[in-house]
């Protein structure tokens, strides 16, 4: 994968008004969508009543759409906290993957993770890959135990 323009090249784009201003990314953060299908994740991303996005949205079979370009803030955070950092949608590219919380991710699903997050690496200055869970303790518990951190940590 590539990326030009702060958009993955050959990836479907669609918009989604529930963005900020322009960040320097620095961090990723890995969720899980919590909806039975990848559209309905995707609409609900998309409507601005939800008042929620993320940059990246990977299907169960790894189809990946781009919500958000990688340099503007999607909100995908909340309220958050991470080494003194705080409102990490200011410091990061939310990837969402479709799991309800309690399925176990697909080989396709983590392959196109894994792809999307080098892509990203290559061509941001990412420091590191972390849960939602690890930025709200307490109040999140995404990605979830299912989530496979070895692949990822190695990053």
């Amino acid at each position: 994968m590539e990326i030009k323009n702060n958009r993955l090249v050959g990836v479907p784009f669609r918009a989604t008004p529930n963005v900020g201003g322009l960040i320097k990314p620095i961090y990723i953060v890995m969720h899980f969508d919590a909806a039975s299908n990848s559209t309905s994740a995707v609409n609900w991303m998309s409507d601005p009543k939800s008042k929620v996005s993320a940059h990246i949205h990977i299907s169960r079979d790894g189809v990946v759409t781009q919500l958000v370009p990688f340099n503007v803030k999607a909100w995908h955070a909340g309220k958050s906290t991470w080494k003194g950092l705080n409102n990490l949608n200011d410091h990061s590219i939310g990837i969402e993957l479709q799991n309800t919380g309690s399925q176990e991710y697909t080989t396709q699903q983590i392959n196109a993770a894994i792809e999307v997050c080098k892509a990203i690496k290559s061509s941001y200055q990412i420091r590191e890959i972390v849960g939602h869970n690890d930025i709200a303790p307490g109040r999140k518990s995404d990605p979830g135990k299912q989530f496979p951190w070895s692949k990822f940590k190695a990053l």
